[in-house]
């Protein structure tokens, strides 16, 4: 009975692993992207191609765009201050202003690479204040992001390829196609949809209804404030230690293939 159950589970896999291949494959054709597949060089041989500062009272919002690198936030003492610091190949383009309130670095008019080996991606490094409370909004083709402890921001995350790990935000949105994703408290409410990845919150105390959708992967919450959870797996097991169906907040988890486990 457990093999029937095993082969039928890597049939799912396997149907899942192939429309997405075949759905990935269909945008690259149509809307004619490249896309940054092949052998990339992480170290740290590449030189400063931006290293700037701007003042946080004329900032209102944070957007980063990477083709392919490696983004950080990480604290910066001065508390009136935003530093941007990339490390990249000086061929590559990397764009940074500031227009209406809004931060902008853009590492996407470099040129992408189809297939090749030994490509260099960039190291960005964003050092805001623990204190910042407006949005950042990231879209990543390929790399990691790693953030600080952010507990009065706004994280909006699209990510193609790449793990994301994250210290405690207030409010978080996370759209990734592939990769796990590890968070440690989310303070108010979050939106979380991962195409294949396993995903793990350390501690959640949501205000707001919320929700979790995982077509391939794991979810896994540690501990959690008086809410419902609203827990639905299609192949896979689910346990919640406490869940209280009359709360004022909801969570919402869903999982195609994948266990939920909420140790509350």
């Amino acid at each position: 009975m457990k093999n029937k159950g095993w082969i039928i589970a890597m049939i799912i896999f396997w149907i899942i692993l192939i429309i997405f291949l075949i759905a990935f494959l269909s945008y690259v054709i149509l809307n004619n992207t490249n896309i940054p597949i092949g052998i990339y060089n992480t170290s740290n041989n590449s030189e400063i191609i931006c290293n700037e500062n701007y003042d946080l009272e004329f900032i209102n919002n944070i957007e980063i765009l990477v083709s392919a690198g490696k983004l950080k936030i990480e604290e910066n003492t001065d508390d009136k201050k935003v530093k941007v610091l990339v490390y990249g190949d000086q061929n590559r383009q990397i764009d940074v202003s500031v227009d209406n309130g809004k931060l902008k670095i853009d590492n996407t008019k470099s040129k992408r690479v189809v297939f090749s080996f030994n490509n260099h991606i960039d190291e960005i490094t964003v050092y805001l204040p623990r204190n910042y409370n407006k949005e950042i909004n990231v879209k990543s083709d390929y790399g990691n992001v790693d953030m600080i402890d952010l507990e009065n921001a706004t994280i909006n995350i699209e990510e193609s390829c790449g793990d994301i790990n994250l210290g405690k935000v207030k409010n978080l949105q996370i759209d990734s196609d592939y990769g796990s994703i590890d968070v440690d408290t989310v303070l108010n409410k979050l939106d979380i949809e991962i195409d294949c990845g396993d995903l793990k919150i350390k501690n959640i105390e949501l205000k707001e209804n919320s929700k979790i959708k995982n077509d391939l992967g794991d979810v896994k919450i540690g501990n959690t404030n008086d809410i419902y959870i609203d827990a639905n797996v299609d192949l896979g097991e689910y346990k919640i230690n406490k869940n209280n169906r009359y709360a004022e907040s909801t969570l919402k988890i869903d999982v195609n293939c994948g266990d939920i486990k909420v140790e509350n």
